[in-house]
């Protein structure tokens, strides 16, 4: 593991972010398991022939009230040559996105409102892509 400094040195594909939808799946790189927590401490993902990783998305955060994590991660640029192929499994737009009855009780209520998932990816990619 290492923690994430604030080093000039290091160039990043794509810097540290959780993607918006249910699954992702992707060839290996790094990960942050604790997306809160700060200072962030990254653990590699060694690559292993033929496997992939599932990251957990943000819609599946909502559905299951914070019981399964969105997976903060990034893509580290190595100097050599690479391909990344990711395959993103996101709801319908039609789906309403709300707390599934079996995440919350009344001890531990919905923590996001109910929202359909065209409108929540629009509302993110506004959000990422506004400047």
């Amino acid at each position: 593991m290492r923690e994430l400094g604030s080093s000039d040195d290091e160039i990043y594909g794509s810097s540290a972010h959780s993607d918006y939808g249910m699954v992702t799946l992707l060839a290996t790189d790094g990960v942050c398991r604790e997306k809160f927590k700060q200072p962030r401490v990254w653990e590699d993902v060694l690559h292993v022939d033929g496997a992939l990783i599932v990251n957990i998305g943000d819609i599946m955060e909502r559905w299951t009230n914070c019981l399964f994590r969105s997976t903060l991660h990034r893509v580290m640029l190595s100097g050599k040559e690479r391909y990344s192929a990711a395959f993103f499994l996101d709801p319908n737009p039609d789906c309403m996105v709300e707390c599934l009855e079996s995440c919350c009780s009344e001890s531990s209520p919905p923590r996001f409102p109910p929202i359909r998932g065209g409108d929540y990816l629009q509302e993110r990619l506004r959000l990422t892509y506004a400047s």
